[in-house]
């Protein structure tokens, strides 16, 4: 079930169930979920974005803590439950979520690297997110 849809259903109050025999579902594979409540940033992305040198370039830029960072895959995300922290970064694409957060999107940082023009997209982004 992807985030949105759960919010929505907690929204109606209609609990998500949870498996508690994981291994009888192979076919479904399951997430972990993500400890969210330090987190001031999550980035959707690829294991190459987050280990990219630009990412901490990146984060640098923004003020932002490594600490204070969560990194997920795109499946995690849609299989988070509970609340998201306000800024979202995507390097995989446009992303459903919730009016209350803020969606920064980007190509992938390999891209990204070789794009002006995509980095001043991000960062007018966040600089709008910042007001």
């Amino acid at each position: 079930m992807k985030h949105q849809q759960a919010v929505f259903l907690q929204e109606m109050g209609i609990t998500h169930w949870q498996v508690r025999k994981p291994a009888l579902f192979k076919a479904e594979e399951v997430h972990k979920q993500l400890n969210l409540s330090q987190c001031e940033l999550l980035v959707v992305c690829t294991k190459e974005d987050k280990q990219h040198p630009l990412m901490q370039a990146i984060l640098n830029a923004f003020e932002i803590d490594k600490d204070k960072v969560t990194y997920c895959s795109l499946a995690q995300f849609e299989n988070q439950q509970g609340e998201l922290p306000t800024l979202i970064w995507s390097t995989i694409g446009q992303l459903e979520v919730a009016p209350a957060h803020q969606l920064l999107h980007s190509p992938a940082l390999a891209i990204l690297a070789e794009q002006h023009h995509a980095k001043q997209t991000l960062w007018k982004q966040f600089c709008a997110y910042q007001q």
